[in-house]
């Protein structure tokens, strides 16, 4: 199941890609099923957006699965999939469907620094005590159908391959041991940093301008829930930038898992449905390489990135266009 935002002609859906390539806005399907078939207390509210899908827990999953079998069902019978007001709720990429990053605005993101062991070691650094984090805001978020922006004030971008997870209860002071029955499930992320701006010779590590800049994280292509994955250890990762791989690993690299981060950060924070952890990056990060600009991102790159279970997420790389000159100032009149 791979659980989407996408937008068709400026309007917002969530929903899901299905095996047939096509796209399904589950508000309009969940409203039109519920009206065919009257379920006592039913709430397509449910799927407006990712935050609200997972916050229903597992019947929103098993209720979407009903929807599929439903469309399926009739579609077989010559069916044209509308909704009984008239609605579409089925589309076709070729209708110019834009895929979004699956991160609810308002949501909160943790990423996780020196949390694999190749990392590390190629840094000839100590494993850390205990998870070391810091924050991205939605201002750096991008999605499958949009491009990673470099920008003039950094002079050395590069760009790691991490695993996400999305959480899909509410909770705080979450025990380690059930901390896996807040996860909802898992995508894909790119955390690029300019590590000239992040390390700058003058002064202490600055992580919001290093990490912070807009279009600078990318998420997605889908959510994948956990019921899907299953135990997220060991899950391959690859990420290539112009077709060389960059880095190949798998999950296991990590030196915190899942229970010990969400334990950790839910002693003082409410974590919340739809909140992502990006759990770090594994060995040949390409910044702590300075010398070499071959190893740079540039306009024109293409990232690939693939986590197994999950699929592949390719982006490409944009520089960033010059602002607009301002405007003449008019004469006030005499």
């Amino acid at each position: 199941m791979k659980l989407v935002h996408f937008s068709l002609s400026g309007q917002f859906h969530f929903g899901m890609l299905t095996d047939a390539n096509e796209y399904i806005d589950l508000d309009t399907a969940c409203r039109d099923y519920f009206g065919v078939n009257p379920v006592k207390g039913a709430d397509p509210s449910r799927f407006r957006d990712m935050r609200a899908f997972f916050a229903g827990g597992s019947d929103s999953v098993e209720i979407t699965r009903t929807i599929q079998q439903y469309i399926d069902r009739r579609r077989k019978s010559g069916w044209t999939p509308r909704a009984a007001t008239g609605a579409r709720f089925l589309f076709k990429p070729e209708e110019g469907v834009q895929l979004l990053a699956p991160v609810v605005r308002g949501a909160k993101i943790y990423c996780l620094a020196s949390n694999s062991k190749s990392h590390l070691t190629e840094q000839g650094k100590p494993f850390p005590r205990q998870p070391y984090l810091f924050t991205r805001f939605f201002n750096s978020l991008v999605g499958p159908s949009e491009s990673l922006v470099l920008h003039a004030a950094g002079t050395f971008p590069d760009v790691e391959l991490e695993l996400a997870a999305v959480i899909g209860r509410s909770g705080k002071h979450i025990p380690a041991s059930e901390a896996m029955g807040y996860v909802a499930g898992y995508t894909i992320a790119l955390d690029m940093s300019y590590r000239d701006l992040q390390y700058p010779s003058d002064s202490p590590p600055d992580w919001v301008m290093g990490k912070g800049f807009d279009a600078s994280m990318a998420v997605g292509p889908w959510v994948v829930p956990k019921e899907e994955i299953g135990e997220p250890y060991p899950l391959k990762m690859e990420l290539k930038v112009g077709g060389t791989v960059r880095q190949a690993g798998d999950t296991n690299d990590y030196v915190f898992r899942l229970p010990e981060v969400i334990a950790h950060l839910s002693r003082g924070i409410t974590l919340e449905p739809g909140d992502l952890l990006s759990l770090g990056t594994l060995g040949g990060s390409p910044g702590f390489e300075f010398g070499r600009p071959s190893r740079k991102l540039k306009a024109g790159d293409s990232i690939d990135a693939s986590i197994e279970k999950i699929g592949r997420l390719v982006m490409p790389v944009v520089a960033e266009a010059p602002p607009r000159p301002a405007a003449p100032e008019t004469a006030p009149a005499s």
